[in-house]
């Protein structure tokens, strides 16, 4: 346990008796993730031409362990499942061929058939978002269990808030509007300058000042407001799109090299008033030392186990002590 650091806990349970009482099977297989020829543990996907965007979106989500986990949870088609219903299943196929194949690419052909049958515009040339955004939402659809629906539903939603404030009469209005992406757009440069994705979020979620004619405040019915938006909770999933097309000319991709983290630390971008404004499982080394003896708090005497987590930032030379 570190100094004013987040403590994660978890309860231990049956987890089969409650998916049980969903209605949900416990996974009949998993993905291993080390049994493919290449270090992902996985093949590749053949090239589709005008799609390509699809085959690195469907990599993207055979790498999130999250997503498989629920995705193999489905258990396997009975002779019940109509066409379109068989994305989720042939999706899972095709991520377990792209771990079980002896060949260099396996092929998504079943999953773009899939595609079709539901009508989503797969041979075009598509934005990866918009991909993402169809995709997803077909699957919501078509996943079997309202349960599994609503896990993979929660892995990729965004949760956030937005505030307007009237400059007149500081009346305010908040509205929910969670995202699967955050959207930053990518702008020109003239001078061909490097653009940080951190620069680009904190500009993103800062507060700006505008005019709302269509909607003006409703008890001065002024037009001028201060827009906020901050996140309700942190996402288990932080997609984002960054936008590439330009705005004077939508057939124009803006070629601009943005640079990225390879851990992005939102601590370290957002101000904390973007951030959540409650704060989860928080415990200061005051709180701790509590918990060893001080009668002076009833709590105090309850402590029975200690669990040390060593801190990912600890080099070899200084690992702390078990």
């Amino acid at each position: 346990m570190e100094e004013d650091s987040y403590a994660e806990i978890q309860v231990l349970e049956t987890e089969e008796a409650a998916q049980d009482d969903l209605g949900v099977q416990p996974p009949s297989k998993c993905l291993s993730y080390s049994t493919g020829r290449f270090r992902n543990g996985a093949t590749g996907l053949c090239n589709i031409g005008p799609t390509s965007c699809l085959n690195s979106l469907l990599q993207t989500l055979y790498m999130n362990k999250d997503f498989t986990g629920i995705l193999c949870r489905i258990g396997d088609p009975d002779d019940n499942v109509r066409p379109d219903g068989q994305l989720p299943y042939e999706l899972l196929a095709l991520f377990e061929a792209m771990q079980n194949s002896k060949e260099d690419a396996v092929s998504p052909y079943q999953v773009l058939h899939c595609l079709q049958i539901l009508r989503a515009t797969v041979f075009a040339q598509n934005d990866v978002a918009e991909v993402f955004s169809t995709l997803l939402s077909l699957l919501l659809q078509t996943v079997p269990s309202p349960h599994l629906a609503e896990k993979m539903r929660a892995l990729y939603t965004i949760p956030m808030e937005e505030c307007v404030m009237c400059q007149r009469c500081s009346q305010q209005r908040i509205t929910h509007k969670d995202r699967i992406a955050i959207p930053l757009q990518i702008s020109h440069s003239k001078f061909h300058r490097n653009l940080t994705l951190e620069r680009t979020l904190f500009r993103y979620f800062r507060s700006q000042e505008t005019y709302e004619d269509r909607n003006p405040c409703p008890k001065c019915e002024c037009s001028r407001v201060v827009k906020m938006t901050h996140l309700r909770s942190l996402p288990r999933t932080f997609s984002i799109h960054l936008k590439r097309l330009s705005r004077k000319n939508p057939l124009q991709k803006v070629n601009r090299t943005v640079s990225f983290p390879l851990v992005l630390d939102l601590l370290e971008v957002l101000d904390s008033e973007h951030l959540p404004r409650k704060e989860y499982s928080l415990v200061s080394w005051d709180d701790v030392k509590c918990t060893y003896g001080n009668t002076t708090f009833r709590w105090g005497l309850t402590a029975c186990l200690l669990v040390y987590v060593q801190s990912e930032a600890a080099t070899s030379d200084t690992k702390p002590p078990l």
